[in-house]
């Protein structure tokens, strides 16, 4: 409607705007303007006299046909306000005759001082507010016995309330009495026992409100509009009794929505009278002015050709400047300014030309990967991120300056260098060193000095022959093979590399379909009461059984499923097949043993959100108490992020599981995660755990581990525990618990739970097998332990397997084996090393899978427990 009527204004503001020009231009002596200014005169006028007719008779017929519709409405209210009426005037007349008469719904009773009694207790609250309106309505003015307040706000709700004397009562002689029967109703219920809503449905909008005639003010309690209604009819509603407030009364006002007289058909009118104006007047004025238009046309025309003419100049030199701009930024990054990944490439390809045309002897491509670049990004924001690349390419520039060839950004975290007429890869190899060493100095991010690293592939081209993407292929794989190493972090290509990056390809395809084919296996590691020998949990263990490379430790294929995204859903299979064998183990168990098993949680799986949910929803489903599971995780899992990974362990330790912070003392080793963290185990690992007792510095600091871990309320849990020695020591320090090949390998399900039923103690071990193989450590001119090899056992011991050197495990009183020292590996041995224990590498009949020599000795003289085997 609004919109009409700005339309409507508008197109009278034209015309009035044309009338004024045209009687300007015949004052100026213009009499072009003439017919055209009394054409439009008359239309207008004429017009607008029908117009107003039109207006004045369609709002008289609006104004009846309202005055009819709110009168209607104020007839369906008023019953409704005497009905309550009605309703007090019987409680009235009821108490009147007998002493106490019970209140209906929504009545009471008041007294002399206005105080409310007996209501009913749910309306009390109601009747009590409606009790000190009255008081109010009574401090400032007279009110008459019988009167009807409200409407009245208490909370929410808008209520209307009528009093009654109560006959024979007078309230002044008896104070506290009942004086009056007070019936109330809700304003709203009246509303729509009315149906006064109808009226929006019949075009009008509506405003229900209480007029004071001697403050003049008009207060709204229902509107079907937010501002107040103007030039609206309105009728009285006629009260049941006298209103509280004197010469205040209640009326119902209604005004159509569109107004008296509709917007739009007054638009259209105005719209039409406008038009057929301008069809008249102008039509002869464009006319007289078609000839003045097109030489002024013409004039503009020259003037906009000339100033294109200079324009086009200006821009085809701006251009030029652009398409210098656009070259530069399609083979350059925008952060650092060095040439980008397509640059490279380009210039890769006219070197290999070169090479093959014998311009140049050999290339190298060498390609940098800034470490820890991610966490930065995470930690500090992308813009330190990409500070740091920049800083990082000024000190890469100052390296490349002293050689030819090409510096380039390979991507969010990597630089690529092409080195051009290079004398021999090992000149490649120091290049790379000194890239390398160029990072070594902290650099200064946002108040923050870090020290960055960098993993390097280097590959050398002779040939020529190759392509460029498969140079830069031999570089990735190259980088691959130094990020995967855990000390050389640059690395040369080479065709096995080649091989090695197919294999764990390979792998990580037959990972994505272990657990259909149910290769995955899990083995249970007996965690013992060093007391007395007997177990009382397991530590849960993966294998993976593949059908090709065998049985494959997890150091073989965790990374992989951590850069393949396996992490969350190989954790999630661990956790449902060791809850349920807990469940199997509870259920055959007798009812007073006890037991728990760990399962080892990777930093990936701390990241899953749905974890705690998916362990909860487990429990909840197995009705397995929570105190049989407990997880492990070490401390490198910890310090990524501080705060959610607390987050998660906190939520994981709210369901009831116990958490075993791992590797205590072997890695960052900070004494804060022990209070930060909801740990109730450390386990102590193997480098404090099996040293010689001569040791004392070990010692004491195993021992002040576990003095630590007691001080806090944690349970210590010795790890890789491989002589008796060991748990002597440990059981001393008082630590009760550990694990390890002394007392037991790793089990499969049902024998872990065949040996925890039993509970016998562990054994310590007491022999072998037939055979040991010892596998050479190092092969060199120091003195060694010369062993002779074992020949078929038809034929005599006719010489000695390669001279190996074998670490010493233990020196005590203990059955050992005595081996003799050569001080050359061609001389006899004249003297007698100190007695030490062997480990034996493997305890089979079978042959070595491999070529390294072996040594065969009797097992019953060597008394030494097998190697453990990674976790």
């Amino acid at each position: 409607m609004k919109n009409s009527l700005r339309q409507a204004t508008t197109s009278i503001r034209q015309a009035t705007t044309s009338i004024l020009q045209a009687t300007a231009s015949i004052r100026r002596g213009n009499v072009a303007w003439l017919p055209t200014a009394v054409v439009l005169a008359v239309a207008l006028i004429a017009g607008s006299r029908l117009i107003d007719l039109s207006v004045r008779h369609h709002a008289a017929a609006a104004r009846e046909t309202a005055t009819t519709v709110v009168n209607t409405s104020v007839r369906k209210i008023e019953p409704l306000l005497q009905k309550l009426a009605d309703l007090a005037e019987r409680q009235a007349a009821a108490a009147a005759q007998v002493d106490w008469v019970p209140t209906a719904a929504k009545t009471f009773w008041m007294t002399s001082d206005d105080k409310a009694l007996g209501s009913r207790p749910a309306e009390a609250a109601t009747a009590n507010g409606i009790a000190g309106e009255w008081r109010s309505a009574e401090s400032t003015r007279t009110v008459p016995g019988s009167a009807v307040l409200g409407p009245m706000r208490l909370g929410s709700l808008w209520l209307m309330a009528v009093r009654f004397p109560i006959a024979g009562r007078n309230p002044v002689e008896v104070p506290g009495s009942r004086a009056w029967s007070v019936a109330y109703a809700d304003l709203d219920e009246l509303i729509v026992a009315s149906h006064l809503a109808q009226l929006t449905g019949m075009g009008y909008d509506f405003e229900l409100s209480q007029v004071e005639p001697s403050s003049g003010r008009l207060r709204s309690f229902v509107s079907s509009r937010t501002e107040g209604l103007t030039d609206a009819v309105a009728a009285r509603i006629r009260l049941p009794a006298a209103a509280a407030i004197p010469g205040s009364y209640l009326q119902v006002a209604i005004r159509p929505r569109a107004g008296w007289y509709p917007a739009t058909l007054l638009a259209s009118e105005i719209g039409l009278l406008v038009f057929l104006a301008w069809l008249l007047a102008f039509g002869t004025h464009d006319l007289n002015q078609a000839l003045q238009r097109s030489r002024a046309a013409l004039a503009a025309a020259r003037g906009r050709q000339r100033a294109v003419n200079q324009q086009l100049a200006a821009e085809i030199q701006q251009r030029l400047d652009l398409q210098k701009t656009f070259d530069h930024a399609r083979f350059h990054d925008a952060f650092t300014g060095l040439p980008n990944r397509r640059y490279f490439m380009d210039q890769l390809d006219r070197a290999l030309r070169d090479v093959r045309t014998k311009r140049r002897q050999r290339l190298a491509v060498i390609i940098v990967d800034i470490v820890r670049f991610k966490l930065i990004n995470d930690m500090l924001g992308h813009t330190a991120g990409d500070e740091l690349m920049v800083q990082a390419a000024r000190r890469f520039e100052k390296t490349t300056s002293a050689f030819e060839g090409v510096l380039a950004r390979w991507g969010g975290d990597q630089f690529a260098v092409l080195i051009l007429d290079l004398a021999s890869r090992e000149a490649a190899m120091n290049i790379a060193g000194l890239l390398q060493g160029e990072l070594r100095s902290p650099f200064d991010l946002r108040r923050h000095r870090l020290v960055v690293a960098a993993t390097i592939g280097v590959t050398c081209v002779e040939s020529g022959q190759q392509r460029a993407e498969d140079i830069v292929r031999e570089a990735d794989i190259a980088l691959s093979a130094a990020k995967r190493h855990e000390t050389a972090k640059i690395v040369s290509y080479a065709p096995n590399l080649a091989g090695q990056a197919a294999n764990l390809v390979s792998l990580e395809a037959d990972l994505h379909v272990a657990r259909e084919r149910h290769e995955l296996q899990l083995l249970f590691q007996p965690i013992v009461d060093l007391r007395t020998y007997k177990m009382v949990g397991a530590e849960t263990l993966l294998r993976w059984r593949h059908p090709i490379e065998g049985v494959l430790a997890p150091d073989r294929f965790l990374r992989i499923a951590e850069e393949a995204g396996l992490m969350v859903p190989i954790t999630r299979w661990i956790i449902l097949r060791v809850v349920t064998a807990a469940v199997d183990w509870l259920r055959r168990l007798p009812a007073n043993q006890g037991f728990f098993i760990s399962v080892n949680l990777s930093p990936t799986a701390l990241r899953d959100p749905g974890l705690s949910e998916y362990v909860g929803s487990l429990l909840r489903e197995t009705q397995l108490p929570p105190s049989l599971l407990k997880f492990e995780l070490t401390e490198a899992a910890l310090i990524g992020n501080v705060g959610a990974v607390r987050e998660t362990l906190d939520r994981l330790h709210g369901l009831g599981l116990q958490l075993m912070l791992d590797d205590f003392g072997t890695g960052y080793s900070s004494l804060s995660y022990l209070q930060l963290f909801p740990f109730d185990f450390v386990k102590i690992d193997r480098p404090f755990v099996n040293l010689m007792a001569s040791d004392q510095v070990n010692t004491g600091m195993t021992a002040a581990m576990v003095q630590m871990a007691g001080s806090l309320n944690l349970t210590a849990i010795a790890e890789i525990i491989e002589t008796e020695a060991a748990v002597q020591a440990l059981r001393e320090m008082g630590c009760n618990y550990g694990q390890g090949y002394y007392f037991s390998e790793p089990l499969e399900a049902e024998p872990a739970l065949q040996r925890l039923r039993s509970q016998q103690p562990f054994e310590p071990p007491q022999g072998a097998s037939a055979t040991l193989k010892i596998r050479p450590l190092e092969e060199d001119g120091s003195p060694t332990i010369i062993i002779p090899a074992a020949q078929p056992s038809h034929q005599p011991v006719q010489g000695t397997s390669a001279t190996v050197r074998v670490r010493r495990l233990e020196e005590d009183d203990s059955a050992t084996i005595v081996i003799a020292v050569a001080e050359r590996p061609d001389q006899p041995a004249e003297r007698a090393s100190a007695t030490m224990k062997l480990r034996p590498l493997d305890e089979d009949d079978s042959p070595d899978e491999d070529d390294s020599p072996t040594v065969m000795m009797p097992a019953d003289t060597v008394d030494c427990p097998p190697e453990e085997e990674p976790q």
